[in-house]
């Protein structure tokens, strides 16, 4: 039996199977543990034409909601220290400044390029920190939602 063209995989296209990332708000890099609400939606409406039955014609509609990424990270407590205190003013500046040019950069287990989404963040819209138990001893997350005027998919060019 033939296996169809679109299902069978070569070496060159095998899926990325551990994840590593970098961003980067205005050439800040910045760690996170996870970057959720990375796509693409089109809110649309179908039509019937007259004559035409043979499909609906489908019609965008303008976008009500913004985009949104949301960013979480274990908290940080920073050393009391020049260095320290700069480090923290420069991050947080990064992440709720408006118009601020944001880059994900996904690589694979050998530290190489996979994928690249741009965005231009609109600023922080919600700010939240995990529950404090002192019964437990977990880590403090802090989580980010912001605002973005649209993600592109950078295409990296393939040099094999």
């Amino acid at each position: 039996m033939k296996v169809p063209f679109f299902i069978t995989r070569s070496s060159h296209y095998d899926p990325i199977v551990a994840v590593r990332f970098i961003v980067l708000f205005n050439a800040v890099t910045l760690g996170f543990q996870s970057v959720s609400g990375i796509g693409r939606s089109q809110s649309v409406d179908f039509i019937s034409e007259g004559g035409r039955n043979d499909y609906p014609i489908r019609i965008p509609k303008p976008q009500t909601e913004p985009h949104r990424l949301v960013f979480k990270r274990g908290y940080q407590m920073r050393k009391l220290s020049i260095a320290g205190l700069l480090a923290g003013y420069v991050g947080s500046q990064a992440i709720e400044a408006k118009d601020a040019l944001g880059l994900i950069l996904v690589l694979d287990e050998s530290q190489s390029i996979k994928a690249i989404y741009s965005f231009i963040s609109q600023g922080v819209v919600e700010w939240e920190v995990s529950n404090l138990d002192a019964t437990r001893s977990e880590p403090l997350i802090e989580t980010f939602t912001i605002t973005h005027k649209g993600l592109k998919n950078i295409p990296i060019p393939s040099l094999f």
